[in-house]
C-alpha cells in the first residue's frame, strides 16, 4: 500500500504544473542573471571582446578606488537617511489625515499626486525649480535673504546629493503616508475609547496606543523603501547623473558607469556583487519582519 493512487499521482502532476512555470522564470530571469554577475566580476573584459579570468582583482581594484568610500557613503546617506525623512513625513501626514475634516478626500488625492506622478515629469519640474537664474526654490531663498547670491544646488558637489534627496523623498513620504494610515484605521477604535475614559490626552493615546501598534507595519515599510532607495537610478540620472565628479552617485550609478559608460563589465559585476551582499541582508530582514504580527489586547 506505499504506492501513490492514481488520485494523488494526478495531483501530484496537477501541483508540478502549477511550480514549473514559476520555477521556469525564476531560473531564466533571476537565478541565471545572479550567477551570470558572478561569474563576471572574476573576469576582465579586454577591448577585443576577450573575457580574461583575474580572480578576485576586480574586487580589489574596487576597495582599493579612491571613489569607493564616497559610493558608499552616498550610498549610505541616501538610504539611511532618505528613508528616515520619508517615514517621519509619512507618519505626519497620515496622523493629518487620520482626522475627520472638510475636504479629507480632497486632500489626499492632492497628497498622493507626488507619487503617482511619473518620475520623467518630476524630475523636469525640479530641475526647472533648482535652476540658479530662475527657479522658485533660488528666488525664494534670495527674497527671504537666506541666500545673497543664486546657488546652483545641481552643479554643487556639497549640496547635489541633498538636492535629489529632497526630490526623491517628496515622491515617496506619500506612499508611507497610505500604508502608515491603513495601519492606523485597524486598530480597534474601542482602545482609544478606553483610554480616553481613563483620561488620557491626543499625545498620550499617540505615544501609548498609536506608534507603539504601528511599529511593526513602520518597520517593515522602512525596510521596503530601504530596498527600492538602495536600487534608485533614475532620479538620480535624470536630475544630476550622479554628478558633478560622482557627487550624488551611489552605487547603482557607479555599476551603471562602469558597464556602459568605461566598458568595464568585471568591475561593474563586482560593484553589484557588493550590491547583492548587502541586499540580501536587506532582504532577509523584509521577510523576517513580514513574519511579525501585532496583537491587539
Amino acid at each position: 500500500m506505499n504506492g501513490l493512487s492514481k488520485k494523488e499521482k494526478r495531483d501530484k502532476a496537477v501541483n508540478l504544473c502549477y511550480v514549473l512555470p514559476m520555477l521556469a522564470i525564476f531560473l531564466v530571469f533571476i537565478l541565471y542573471p545572479i550567477t551570470q554577475v558572478f561569474y563576471m566580476s572574476f573576469f576582465e573584459r579586454k577591448v577585443n571582446g576577450d573575457m580574461i579570468f583575474v580572480g578576485l582583482q576586480n574586487f580589489a581594484d574596487l576597495f582599493a578606488n579612491p571613489d569607493t568610500p564616497r559610493m558608499f557613503k552616498n550610498t549610505f546617506v541616501w538610504v539611511f537617511v532618505g528613508v528616515a525623512f520619508k517615514l517621519i513625513l509619512g507618519l505626519l501626514m497620515a496622523l493629518i489625515l487620520y482626522k475627520k475634516f472638510l475636504g479629507k478626500k480632497m486632500m489626499t488625492a492632492i497628497m498622493l499626486i507626488p507619487y503617482a506622478m511619473p518620475a520623467a515629469v518630476s524630475c523636469m519640474i525640479w530641475r526647472l525649480m533648482y535652476n540658479p537664474m530662475f527657479g522658485h526654490i533660488t528666488q525664494f531663498l534670495m527674497d527671504t535673504h537666506i541666500l545673497g547670491l543664486p546657488v546652483d544646488f545641481l552643479g554643487n558637489s556639497k549640496t547635489s546629493l541633498i538636492a535629489v534627496m529632497i526630490v526623491n523623498i517628496w515622491a515617496v513620504a506619500p506612499f508611507c503616508a497610505l500604508n502608515i494610515l491603513s495601519t492606523m484605521y485597524s486598530i480597534p477604535s474601542y482602545i482609544y475609547e478606553a483610554a480616553r475614559i481613563d483620561g488620557a490626552g491626543a499625545w498620550q493615546q499617540f505615544w501609548s496606543i498609536t506608534l507603539p501598534l504601528i511599529t511593526s507595519s513602520v518597520r517593515t515599510l522602512g525596510l521596503l523603501i530601504g530596498i527600492w532607495a538602495f536600487n534608485t537610478f533614475d532620479v538620480i540620472y535624470m536630475m544630476t547623473q550622479g554628478g558633478p565628479a560622482n557627487s550624488s552617485s551611489i552605487m547603482v550609478n557607479f555599476i551603471y558607469q562602469n558597464a556602459f559608460q568605461f566598458n568595464n563589465r568585471g568591475y561593474s559585476a563586482a560593484i553589484s556583487v557588493v550590491s547583492f551582499l548587502i541586499l540580501s541582508v536587506f532582504a532577509v530582514l523584509y521577510v523576517n519582519s513580514k513574519g511579525e504580527d501585532t496583537r491587539y489586547e
